[in-house]
């Protein structure tokens, strides 16, 4: 069977929703990773994006070990390797299988040259393996119960194989999909419950604190457009470096992050409303606290590139920010009108900026 998962944008309240009940927009992209998965005599992993290809494992009942992997493999297969591990945790008892991933968003080609894009391809396959692990052994993965739990599942397995960072929200549109308001659960009860031995099971079925996926309506109009900056950033780095920051300047940290948390409140009920010149003033004003994090804490959260995305995009009628941590990737542009829309993907390219074929996907992880 084939089971894929859509990538991830975020449109609003960046930085602010690591901490647990700020509130984030995000959006599913229609750019998938792919699992095809079936029943065999061994655990068999193929990755065609690293061309990797029949790897086998042996699961213990708490950890999946490589039979013939080099450590280069190893290393490229932690998020494969953790995903299998957690769902077969989950389940208990379970048939080997063999397993093959690929994804059509976890690079692009420039130049000749392979460049990471960010539109969170480990999330979605980490989705996409734990949600065909379990659709193997018969879960009905549409029903929005099961999704929870994959949900969960991967969350886990995406914290841990990451080294307990990130808030989850790119496994929250690899999962559920459309537009939604997502707050992160409580990263420090979930290891807290792990280190009382609690099972992977245990700690699925209880509720999480503070996590919440809330689906939006798509407003009468709305357009998505998505521009590459010509560079890769990474998230980890950048986390680690803003870590540093709040420890030395908390205050300042708590103070921007409460603007971004109520800027993303006010537009919610925006959105709601379909109060279209206020969710593009809104969003704008979302990009101004981004780069003043950037600036206060010296991470460069608004690269020039990202800040030329923004500008061109504002000035034409549209609202231009970073989507994500920032640093590099992708910039996005809110549009409700079609001409505006054609008048910035234009100047985005005059400019090096690479309009991307992307568009909102309002499925989650599905079977084929």
């Amino acid at each position: 069977m084939r089971i894929s998962a859509p990538g991830k944008l975020f449109i609003a309240g960046e930085w602010a929703v690591l901490d647990a009940g700020n509130p984030g927009i995000v959006a599913a992209v229609n750019k998938r990773v792919w699992v095809e998965i079936e029943e065999d005599s061994k655990i068999t992993v193929s990755v065609k994006d690293f061309d990797i290809h029949g790897i086998k494992g042996e699961f213990n009942g708490k950890e999946l070990k490589w039979l013939n992997a080099k450590s280069e493999e190893e290393e490229r297969l932690i998020f494969m390797k953790v995903a299998i591990e957690t769902a077969l945790g989950f389940l208990g008892e379970y048939k080997p299988f063999r397993i093959t991933s690929w994804g059509e968003l976890s690079q692009i080609e420039v130049n000749g040259e392979k460049k990471k894009i960010g539109f969170g391809s480990s999330a979605a396959s980490v989705v996409a393996t734990i949600a065909g692990v379990l659709a193997l052994h018969e879960w009905d993965i549409k029903n929005r119960k099961v999704k929870d739990i994959i949900y969960k599942l991967s969350a886990v397995a995406h914290y841990f194989a990451q080294g307990k960072i990130g808030s989850g929200f790119d496994v929250a549109a690899s999962t559920y999909g459309g537009i939604f308001v997502y707050k992160r659960f409580d990263p420090k009860w979930l290891v807290k419950k792990l280190e009382e031995r609690k099972t992977v099971k245990e700690a699925i079925e209880l509720d999480w604190p503070g996590f919440e996926v809330t689906e939006l309506d798509i407003p009468d109009g709305f357009e998505l457009l998505v521009g590459w900056t010509g560079e890769s950033a990474s998230t980890t780095s950048m986390v680690k470096q803003l870590n540093e920051w709040v420890r030395e300047k908390p205050e300042e940290k708590e103070k921007l992050y409460k603007q971004i948390a109520e800027l993303v409140k006010n537009l919610v009920e925006a959105w709601k409303a379909e109060k279209k010149e206020r969710i593009l003033e809104l969003i704008r004003k979302n990009e101004d606290y981004l780069r003043e994090l950037g600036e206060k804490s010296g991470i460069p959260i608004e690269t020039p590139e990202l800040r030329k995305l923004s500008e061109i995009a504002n000035k034409n009628g549209g609202a231009g920010k970073l989507s994500g941590a920032g640093g590099g990737d992708c910039g996005i542009a809110v549009v409700f009108d079609s001409e505006i829309s054609e008048k910035i993907k234009k100047e985005w390219e005059e400019n090096g900026i690479q309009v991307l074929d992307v568009s909102l996907d309002l499925n989650g992880v599905k079977k084929q």
